[in-house]
């Protein structure tokens, strides 16, 4: 039995960090133009769609194959609108259209050193494993029970977070992972019904550090065109 399957790209206009962040460029390419280039050639995926509040991203995600069948509404694209938000409402239009989807797996722009293999191993997780969302993550060298700190009212720094016996090696720590924007893959029923995707089954797939880049900065888009220059 078939799994209808949605690649879904939510690209808000209003991004502070790095203003028109899904218009910026790796490569040749905007980070929204490689995002849908990516859910488009995933076997697994059966239509791509972007959610944007912007007529421009619209524009350019209608020429690179993408549908826009709607624009955000602006109440789920500032700055405090929780992604959850936006995957709910996609996921409504879809209910009163085509139906709602088996999967709906989420590319997001930030990641433009994913391959399509990533994705594909996103899926196949979900599909072996019960699960109602399947995460991207590499494992952590900070870590924190030991290498990671905060500081409390009087000023007075600390371990993020203890074990019941003290920590001296990194290697003794609890392993901790680091999670990414390579892709999620979720179960729609799990989404309308969950107040936080973190309350569900989790799966991690584990991706390289180096294809996890997460684009906020122009520090970070510096950093992703580097390495995709680097011939080592």
């Amino acid at each position: 039995m078939g799994h209808y399957t949605v690649g879904a790209i939510f690209a808000r206009g209003g991004s502070k960090g790095l203003p028109r962040k899904a218009l910026c460029k790796v490569g040749n390419r905007t980070l929204l133009e490689i995002a849908i280039d990516h859910a488009s050639q995933c076997e697994g995926i059966d239509s791509v769609v972007v959610s944007t509040d912007d007529p421009d991203y619209a524009e350019q995600a209608e020429s690179a194959g993408a549908e826009v069948p709607f624009i955000r509404p602006p109440e789920l694209a500032t700055d405090e609108s929780p992604e959850i938000d936006s995957w709910r409402h996609l996921i409504r239009h879809l209910d009163e259209t085509s139906g709602r989807p088996d999967v709906l797996v989420s590319v997001p722009v930030t990641a433009p050193l994913r391959t399509v293999e990533d994705i594909d191993s996103a899926l196949n997780l979900f599909h072996s494993v019960p699960t109602d969302l399947v995460v991207t993550a590499y494992r952590s060298t900070i870590n924190p029970f030991f290498n990671m700190m905060t500081i409390d009212n009087e000023g007075n720094a600390g371990l993020a977070a203890r074990t019941e016996r003290k920590v001296f090696r990194r290697q003794d720590a609890p392993e901790v992972w680091a999670l990414t924007t390579v892709a999620f893959v979720a179960n729609p029923n799990f989404v309308m019904s969950t107040h936080h995707l973190f309350d569900g089954r989790v799966s991690i797939c584990q991706v390289p550090e180096d294809r996890a880049v997460d684009i906020d900065t122009p520090r970070d888009l510096d950093w992703a065109n580097y390495l995709l220059s680097d011939p080592a």
